[in-house]
């Protein structure tokens, strides 16, 4: 699924009471369709080893800016029904996809990579004329902690060009008091992404700076 995608986080949600707010307004409000569960998994790993030293990256001595993992860590991040899987790494300058085999090659690297948290989101996706809607609770660890919208518009993948659209159908859904972090900030050629033109590396990527730099992992 191509097209253009934005993640933020609902900070204030009641659990299923929003969750079910959301459907209520997406199913009778913009008459959309449901079109099942959804759920996505982000998982912290630690390392004692710098990355960016043990490979060699040249990088400017800049101190890393907020959103950012430090050397030490590595994200993985599993979406949608496929389970597609992501790895974000090295102060997210490095975004890679991997096959499903790889997070068991990462669990037995015990002296390299050792598992520090989890965040995992389930919910639904609805889809509209244009658009898909994915809403879901967000535990971290055993912790409620809100809940995840990401909204994809399908007929354009430059984020600049769609940031006003998808706005407007975020106002359509949530309460005017919503307290929302929306996930501002977020810079694609850190990582060597076109900024652009979006892909599913750089939804992975925005996950990843969301919870960085609101100190949910």
């Amino acid at each position: 699924m191509t097209g253009s995608t934005w993640v933020l986080w609902w900070k204030d949600a009641q659990g299923t009471a929003s969750l079910g707010l959301l459907q209520e307004r997406l199913l009778r409000g913009l008459r959309a369709s449901l079109k099942g569960r959804w759920s996505m998994d982000t998982k912290l790993f630690h390392s004692p080893y710098n990355f960016v030293q043990h490979q060699n990256i040249k990088v400017p001595p800049l101190t890393a800016p907020r959103g950012t993992a430090s050397d030490q860590s590595m994200y993985l991040v599993v979406r949608g029904t496929s389970r597609r899987q992501f790895y974000v790494m090295a102060s997210n300058r490095v975004v890679v996809e991997a096959e499903p085999e790889m997070e068991s090659i990462v669990l037995r690297l015990k002296n390299l990579w050792t598992p520090r948290q989890t965040a995992r989101v389930e919910g639904y996706t609805y889809e509209g004329d244009d658009w898909v809607i994915r809403t879901g609770n967000m535990m971290v660890g055993t912790s409620y902690k809100g809940l995840i919208i990401e909204i994809n518009y399908l007929p354009c993948s430059n984020p600049e060009q769609t940031r006003g659209l998808m706005l407007e159908l975020l106002m359509m859904i949530l309460p005017e008091d919503a307290q929302v972090d929306a996930n501002h900030g977020v810079d694609y050629r850190r990582a060597g992404l076109d900024p652009t033109s979006m892909t599913d590396r750089h939804t992975a990527y925005q996950y990843v700076h969301l919870f960085t730099q609101s100190s949910l992992l």
